[in-house]
């Protein structure tokens, strides 16, 4: 069944929107790039997911917040030719289907294609959403060649906060490596706090990373990964995009459950990617 009692489309914009509506939680998912725009569950009514006020809703560019899908790269591609996190959060999805039980709604979603420039894997691509008392996102990439093929991926999620200033994070260690500082190797700050530009690639693989926001806490699970990355791009480079607006970094946090070393997949072989947000 393509849609259920707690599942409908509305359009926003140029885009058609999955809207989950259950008895444990709310959330949307534009069919544009299968990204997720919104999860509220309902026994606190507090939304995780931060979303730009300037986001642009066309259909060709990537939606800014959510939970975009970088695949089959994360970051910039080794060629200049091709864009940062791959291609498919610029492609249209396709419900596969949705189904309601005791646990929320569970929808899965497909790609137009997976084949694209930069990429020669025979790879076949799903999500799976699950919305209920908490937010379950599976990225599950198989190998269907009959070659060994390489992916790096992220659920590059960006999370609502209060105050940027007031924030912090914990289950974080070891050694992280700063893009703003040419990719140099630094110790993960015991006591993790946010002042200036912010990005991050954490090679612990942690399970579990809490955002203490104020008098709140929202806390990201993570499997399959090799990577957690964190970023916030402050105010410069807020003012410089056009799609955020100038003090945009106060309210948004990145921390984004990601394969950054590189996921090799043998003929047949699966690779699940999760993030469970509560």
């Amino acid at each position: 069944m393509l849609l259920t009692n707690s599942t409908q489309i509305i359009t926003r914009k140029s885009i058609q929107v999955l809207q989950i509506d259950n008895a444990l939680g709310f959330a949307e998912i534009a069919l544009f790039g299968g990204h997720i725009l919104s999860f509220t569950p309902k026994h606190d009514g507090r939304e995780r997911l931060w979303v730009s006020e300037n986001a642009i809703y066309d259909g060709k560019k990537a939606i800014r917040g959510g939970v975009p899908i970088c695949w089959p790269w994360f970051g910039d591609h080794k060629s200049d030719e091709f864009g940062a996190h791959g291609y498919v959060r610029d492609q249209a999805w396709h419900i596969v289907q949705s189904q309601d039980s005791e646990l929320g709604t569970l929808v899965t979603l497909q790609p137009a294609t997976t084949q694209g420039p930069g990429f020669d894997g025979q790879t076949e691509l799903t999500l799976t959403v699950l919305v209920g008392k908490t937010l379950t996102i599976q990225l599950n990439s198989k190998n269907i060649g009959e070659t060994n093929t390489s992916i790096n991926c992220a659920l590059h999620t960006y999370f609502a906060v209060s105050d940027i200033n007031q924030t912090h994070l914990s289950g974080l260690q070891g050694k992280y490596l700063d893009k703003t500082r040419d990719f140099d190797s630094f110790d993960t700050p015991s006591n993790y706090q946010f002042n200036e530009e912010t990005d991050r690639v954490h090679l612990f693989k942690a399970s579990e990373v809490t955002i203490h926001d104020q008098q709140t806490e929202t806390s990201v699970l993570s499997e399959g990964h090799d990577s957690i990355v964190v970023w916030n791009p402050w105010q410069e480079k807020s003012i410089s995009m056009a799609d955020m607006a100038d003090d945009s970094y106060l309210t948004m946090l990145c921390v984004e459950t990601a394969v950054t070393q590189g996921q090799i997949l043998s003929p047949g072989q699966v690779h699940t990617l999760q993030q469970i947000i509560r």
